[in-house]
């Protein structure tokens, strides 16, 4: 992913940490800022960076809280007649990517 002027070197140039479907991934600029949205190939599986370099320094604890986030949309999303807004995990958190079969497309 790059971003810049056409010959100075790019503001931003790094590898996305996970695998993205650019057909379905887009950007914009709204009041000279600039917005990506990138879908990823693998659903339920939570980002702790979009970019490699900033991988290094993620925080594990919030990386819980985006697993735990990604599980619980998945529930939501499996069974819209419940609510888990109040649900809590007791223990691990399941990987939503692949817990009982992975997360569904749609």
């Amino acid at each position: 992913f790059t971003v810049g002027i056409k010959n100075p070197p790019p503001y931003l140039s790094h590898d996305f940490t996970h695998v993205i479907k650019g057909d379905d991934s887009f950007w914009t600029v709204e009041d000279g800022e600039l917005h990506a949205t990138l879908t990823k190939v693998t659903r339920g599986k939570a980002w702790a960076a979009p970019f490699d370099v900033h991988c290094a320094s993620s925080d594990a604890l919030q990386s819980a809280e985006d697993e735990k986030r990604l599980m619980l949309e998945r529930f939501q999303g499996e069974n819209p007649g419940f609510d888990f807004s109040d649900a809590t995990f007791n223990g691990a958190v399941p990987d939503a990517s692949t817990y009982m079969g992975g997360a569904r497309t749609t």
